[in-house]
């Protein structure tokens, strides 16, 4: 099918949904949608999200579906005070929450880590076919969840299977104007408590590039590469689950997953030298164990593995050599878990937590630079406790850092997380959330050992440790609105970074991971939301300062948003099945390091604004198994209102060049 034919078909979907849109409707009642209860796991148990002291927000799988999103790190640019554009014209834009990057964000699956030791942007390859919701959660978490939850977390609760159904499954195709395509399927079995289960999918977008010409102006050679606008990428996943379980009182589950992707972007070159295409790879397998002894009381296991790759697929065009550099991580994880309750209004959560973690790197010199190892232990509690219209929780983790590479001196860790929440409920309209704790992170192993130019090892970093505060209210006037306002506030000593160092002579001589000083992170959120009868909608805006303290003087940090705007309106028609979204955000202009963007030959401190608008229909078919849509992504044709400090619009600034994408799928589900 040709792009015009593509681009006419999506278009004439569109103009199907606005005479749809303007049908009468019949709509849920108010009952239907406010009595629909959220429940998440915030703090290891099951809670209704109306009671929990932390701040959560959830992304259900229908809010995924809406956003045309298939990869993780696409959705968060939905989520209030979260961010990820990608690569970015001689930067890296990583996942933000709060101003903090990946690498202080905890990723899990069902409450179980995949990050691992140095691949936190594992998220840019999660699928999120099989998601049934994400729950972030924000503010320092690492009192429950451990090391890495100095932001936040970030955990993906999967889809459960219809015990009732023998046989189900799904598969579901998508074409784009782009040249890209997605298709993914899986497939259930359930039958007298055994259960089996496959799923796969591939994802490929065709991404767009110009031919340029660079001079050394050193050697004076010139070298010709393709400079990205649009990243070519390629990820494909594919796993399985099997498992047992007898009433609700013993379940066991054994899965895994593979998933691998690459890509070609601004950071890839085409030269006379060679041509260098960035990978990932990873591996996951999983053991899960649940006892409910009795209505008040339930153990619940886990033993991981996890193996994750990264490097560089390396060629010479005259064939002359073919070779891949690579890193590998590989950690094993497993935690003990019991939850009951004390009394009615008291419930008790506390377990302990293990984890051995590897670190191989292909380009070191000799065995003992190219592999190091690391194993920590933990013991965890938090009490919740309610006292009429106040609930209090308290909890910590000890946590023990534990010297096991005989071939590198390593230390004894010791760190103690306490948290105190509170939550209390004026009146049914007024609710207020205070929180308080301490979060921690270990240097990963990269930061420990690494043998790089970018970011030269340094086995001597300490810990990086947070104190944080958050305050915040709900407002609910009325069934089907609300309002929720909160400030934040994060102090994080001995932060690590990559620091340039240069000789004597002044000249550069590379970066070594360093302490290198404290950083202050504060800021607001406001969030309006509307969900009653066909309607669900939502407004934010965020606010954020966050600077490096060096020598008593506040500076500023690079690649930090100050300001949020988000939205999204979603209008159901029941009458015809039919569903109507639209969504936009917009991220303030940022600072970054002085770059040069050798296409146009200017370099930038600071970029232009970023802003998108996406827009989707829904039509359900044959009793909700058949659902055919169609979309628009960047339906304003990435137009921003601030342009860089060097006159760069927000194309040049971001590589933005994909235009206006439409695209077509059905999924059947059965």
């Amino acid at each position: 099918m040709s792009k015009k034919s593509v681009a006419i078909l999506a278009g004439a979907a569109f103009l199907a949904s606005v005479s749809l849109y303007a049908q009468e409707a019949e709509t849920k009642t108010e009952s239907e949608v406010d009595d629909d209860v959220i429940t998440v796991t915030a703090s290891k148990i099951d809670e209704d999200i109306s009671k929990t002291t932390e701040k959560v927000q959830v992304i259900t799988g229908e809010m995924i579906e809406q956003s045309g999103s298939h990869t993780l790190n696409e959705v968060l640019n939905s989520v209030p005070g979260m961010s990820f554009i990608g690569k970015t014209v001689g930067n890296s834009e990583p996942l933000q929450m709060n101003g903090f990057t990946d690498e202080y964000v905890k990723i899990l699956i069902d409450g179980v880590p995949v990050s691992t030791g140095g691949s936190s942007a594992i998220y840019s390859y999660i699928s999120t076919d099989n998601i049934d919701h994400i729950e972030v959660i924000e503010g320092s978490s690492s009192a429950i969840w451990g090391s890495d939850a100095i932001a936040g977390v970030i955990n993906i609760i999967t889809k459960k299977r219809d015990e009732e159904k023998i046989l189900s499954g799904s598969i579901t195709g998508e074409a784009r104007t782009d040249k890209s395509y997605f298709g993914s399927g899986d497939v259930a079995v359930n039958y007298a408590g055994f259960s089996a289960e496959g799923k796969a999918s591939y994802d490929y977008k065709h991404g767009d590039y110009e031919s340029a010409t660079y001079t050394n102006p050193v050697s004076g050679k010139q070298y010709s590469y393709d400079n990205y606008d649009v990243p070519e990428e390629k990820t494909w996943m594919a796993g399985g689950k099997i498992g047992w379980h007898y009433d609700d009182i013993l379940k066991f589950s054994l899965s895994t997953d593979y998933t691998e992707g690459s890509s070609k972007d601004i950071t890839s070159t085409q030269h006379d030298d060679g041509y260098y295409q960035p990978f990932t790879k990873t591996l996951n397998a999983l053991f899960t164990g649940d006892w409910n002894i009795n209505d008040d009381h339930s153990l619940s296991s886990y033993v991981s593995a996890r193996r994750y790759e990264s490097g560089t697929h390396n060629q010479n065009f005259s064939g002359t050599w073919d070779a891949e550099t690579s890193k590998q991580f590989v950690d094993f994880e497993g935690e003990i878990l019991y939850t009951g309750y004390i009394t009615e209004m008291q419930q008790l959560m506390a377990g302990v937590n293990s984890q051995y973690s590897t670190y191989n790197d292909d380009n070191a010199d000799s065995e003992a630079e190219a592999s190091f190892e690391a194993m920590n232990a933990s013991l965890f509690a938090q009490d919740s406790i309610q006292f009429g219209s106040l609930t209090a929780v308290p909890g910590f983790r000890a946590f023990f850092s534990i010297p096991v590479d005989e071939n590198h001196d390593e230390d004894f860790i010791f760190n103690f997380s306490p948290k105190l929440s509170f939550r209390y409920e004026l009146n049914d309209e007024w609710a207020f959330k205070l929180s308080g704790g301490s979060g921690f992170k270990l240097p990963t192993l990269t930061q420990k050992y690494n043998d790089h130019y970018k970011g030269k090892g340094n086995p001597d970093l300490n810990p990086e440790v947070s104190y944080s505060v958050n305050l915040g209210a709900d407002w609910k006037p009325f069934k089907g609105f609300s309002v929720t306002a909160d400030g934040y506030f994060t102090y994080l000593h001995d932060m690590i970074d990559a620091i340039d160092w240069y000789e004597e002579d002044g000249s550069w001589g590379g970066r070594n991971y360093e302490n290198f000083g404290n950083v202050i992170s504060t800021g607001a959120n406001l969030k309006a939301e509307y969900k009653k009868g066909a309607w669900n909608a939502y407004l934010a805006y965020n606010y954020l300062f966050m600077r490096q303290i060096v020598d008593g003087d506040f500076e500023e940090i690079t690649g930090k948003i100050p300001h949020q705007i988000k939205g999204s309106v979603t209008y159901s028609i029941e009458k015809t099945r039919t569903d109507v979204n639209l969504n936009a955000f917009w991220y303030a202009p940022r600072s970054r390091s002085t770059t040069y963007d050798y296409g146009s030959g200017t370099s930038a401190t600071r970029t232009s604004d970023y802003f998108k608008v996406n827009a989707r229909i829904d039509q359900h078919l044959w009793g909700e198994h058949l659902t055919l849509y169609a979309g628009v992504k960047n339906l304003l044709n990435s137009i921003s209102f601030v342009k860089s400090n060097a006159g760069q619009t927000m194309k040049e600034s971001f590589g933005s060049g994909d235009g206006i994408t439409f695209y077509l799928g059905a999924k059947y589900a059965w």
